[in-house]
């Protein structure tokens, strides 16, 4: 992830800070509400999706399905038209110059059975150039259908094929309609009296990525470019502004991109104005790659496929009122508490209560039944160790209207208080950590990221101090870990996920410095732990999720290396853990959860192989979230993992400290 790259110091609350950084009041009302005052301005998000379609033939190699489309024909019938290609090895992305052809799918029903049709277009090298098909968009005009689609060739060209059945289809003989950049993933639209397409773009080459626009009164001849969204993304490959989708609602436009967040994902922006948008104007997020949205049954569904993917997906659109909790990357909470058993809270996919699950005999691993440990929960809940040994657990509730916590009675005992306000709103479960001096520390972000504020216990184990402004405002929720000589250090991205940056304690449990931005962009919240050597790592995935990049201190303590290369493909930042001698292991899932692959560090530090060829397969089924880790009383690492499905917790356990690994046992999830 080469475009981590730089450190600035920015210093006090003017200039060059002001611009980048929006400050809140201070005391409890950083944690202030956004109120009702958008008049019918809403926010987007949706379920986890949920597989429909597997175009993968009996008995052939998988395959996946990436940008893609649907249209209901005059029969009523649905059809879905999208790139398709045959799936890449764990870690690794398929290449794009391979994707030749556009699957066909029809269904009475969007949530299926779908009926694999033949390919509805097979490239044509012959045609102006063409050597791709990538993100086919269709439409309905005047009896006659027309599939925009991007197709490379002499500069990224947009071309065009015409049908009046849906079966089949030819393109048009002048050729692209224009050629840009990188100008792919059309999307078109009728606004007013005239047709619009949007479509991912670059402005110019090194510059930033953006949505460009065009007009046409005819859809065969159309205007020069406009700019309709900046993000703080540059140039190279891969973009974040790919597959460009707008929808209105009372008046108001949304505009959906990605990938964000990582691979699988998408960010909606919202505007008044069809032809201007901003990164202030984040309006949700949709757990998808190159999502569509779709009316069908009186319910508008996000539609989701990817390279890591094995077809479509679905799941029904949500309007709020609120902004959406940003999802925790972990599920289950693990903690080891006082006793020596491990402790595992998890957000039941199901109905989203928090259930505990507790350890009984550690020497033979076995466990409680489910119990229900908390009402519905936004997100996985985060745990605090007090300096006595007592748990502490932070939750969010689902709509961000208040953050909830519950603390253990007795360090060594199994009675816990009643759950309690905490905060509020919040746009995310905290992040929690303990001072040098045993005083728990959280962050936690307002709703939609506007701010980032800090609480602390007054003394070890003892009240909490009122809220107070941190600092910037977020793409998503902070991350904290201790130094070795105790000082805490928290890592946030900006807005738009177009920089990271830090601050850190001056000294144990004592002050803060000023922000530095150390690094950008970045997509998802970063992994942070203590290696064998005392040095401490950070871990961050690139905003595509092509890759992980990690800053490594120069010294325990000291300042900072460059950032480097250390995986490939990953969605979100990696699980870290440290294995009983000290060495860290790290654990990351591919985009899409279908793979769960480790890697560790050698006794000097560095890790094992290189960023492709250190990372071993854990086995075990696709996953719904990032596995959680934990090291017993005994030295043994524990990974926990959900299923795709949510029904099921997975666990893998080292067979001897700091030494190879078992096979994966299972439990249903139910209570």
């Amino acid at each position: 992830m080469t475009s981590i790259a730089k450190k600035v110091v920015v210093g006090g609350t003017t200039g060059a800070l002001a611009a980048m950084f929006a400050w809140a009041l201070p005391g409890h009302s950083a944690m202030a509400s956004d109120g009702d005052d958008r008049g019918r301005e809403r926010w987007l998000t949706s379920a986890p999706l949920e597989h429909v379609y597997d175009p993968t033939p009996p008995g052939g190699p998988a395959r996946y399905l990436n940008d893609h489309t649907f249209i209901r024909g005059r029969d009523g019938t649905w059809h879905m038209f999208g790139i398709i290609g045959d799936a890449a090895p764990p870690g690794e992305f398929p290449d794009g110059g391979k994707e030749l052809d556009f699957a066909h799918a029809t269904a009475r029903d969007l949530m299926g059975p779908w009926t694999t049709q033949p390919h509805a277009l097979h490239v044509d090298r012959s045609y102006y150039g063409e050597d791709h098909l990538w993100a086919p968009h269709v439409i309905e005009s005047e009896g006659t259908y027309y599939m925009f689609y991007a197709a490379g060739g002499n500069g990224a060209a947009i071309n065009l094929a015409t049908s009046t059945d849906l079966f089949h289809w030819k393109r048009i003989p002048s050729g692209p309609l224009f050629r840009g950049l990188v100008a792919r993933d059309p999307f078109v639209i009728k606004i007013g009296t005239k047709w619009v397409m949007y479509y991912c773009e670059l402005a110019g080459w090194g510059g930033h990525h953006i949505v460009a626009a065009r007009t046409s009164s005819d859809l065969l001849h159309w205007s020069e470019p406009t700019t309709v969204f900046t993000d703080p993304n540059y140039d190279p490959f891969p973009s974040t502004t790919e597959s460009p989708f707008l929808i209105q609602r009372d008046g108001v436009w949304y505009l959906l991109i990605g990938p964000r967040r990582g691979y699988v994902g998408t960010d909606v922006f919202r505007s008044r104005d069809p032809f201007s948008f901003s990164i202030d104007g984040y309006a949700g997020y949709l757990p998808s790659h190159a999502a569509e949205l779709v009316e069908d049954r009186r319910t508008t569904w996000v539609s989701g496929a990817g390279s890591f993917e094995h077809g479509i997906y679905f799941a029904p659109l949500e309007w709020r009122r609120t902004p959406p909790v940003w999802p925790s990357p972990q599920n289950p909470a693990v903690a080891l508490d006082d006793t020596g058993r491990i402790q595992l809270f998890l957000v039941d996919p199901g109905d989203g209560r928090i259930l505990r699950r507790k350890q009984i005999d550690p020497r033979r691993n076995t466990w409680s039944c489910w119990e229900v440990f908390g009402e519905a929960s936004g997100a996985a809940p985060t745990i605090g160790r007090n300096a006595d040994g007592r748990l502490e657990l932070f939750a969010v509730a689902p709509d961000g209207s208040r953050l909830l916590h519950r603390v253990q009675l007795r360090a060594n005992g199994d009675r816990w208080g009643q759950w309690e306000t905490f905060g509020g709103p919040a746009g995310a479960a905290p992040t929690v950590a303990r001072n040098a001096d045993g005083r728990l520390e959280v962050f936690a972000i307002g709703p939609a990221g506007r701010d980032v504020a800090h609480r602390w216990q007054t003394s070890a184990g003892g009240d909490w101090s009122q809220w107070e402004v941190f600092g910037t405002a977020a793409g998503g929720p902070p991350s904290v870990h201790a130094n070795a000589d105790g000082r805490l250090e928290v890592f946030a991205i900006g807005p738009g996920n177009g920089y990271l940056a830090h601050r850190w304690q001056t000294t144990p449990s004592g002050g803060w410095s000023n922000w530095e931005i150390i690094g950008g962009p970045a997509a998802a919240t970063p992994s942070m732990a203590l290696g064998a050597d005392g040095r401490l790592g950070v871990f961050a995935v690139s905003p595509y999720g092509a890759g992980i990049a990690l800053l490594a201190q120069s010294s325990p303590n000291g300042g900072w290396n460059d950032w480097r290369g250390f995986s490939s493909w990953a969605d979100p930042s990696p699980t870290l853990v440290q294995n009983a001698d000290g060495r860290l292991e790290a654990i990351k899932v591919t985009p899409g959860g279908e793979y769960i692959l480790h890697r560790w560090q050698n006794g000097d530090g560095t890790w094992n192989g290189n960023d492709i060829t250190g990372w071993q397969s854990f086995g075990g089924e696709p996953v719904s979230s990032t596995p959680s880790a934990v090291r017993d009383r005994d030295g043994l690492i524990h990974v926990f993992a959900i299923s795709a499905n949510g029904a099921v917790l997975s666990e893998i356990v080292q067979d001897a400290p700091s030494s190879g690994w078992g096979e994966w046992s299972r439990v249903r999830i139910e209570h």
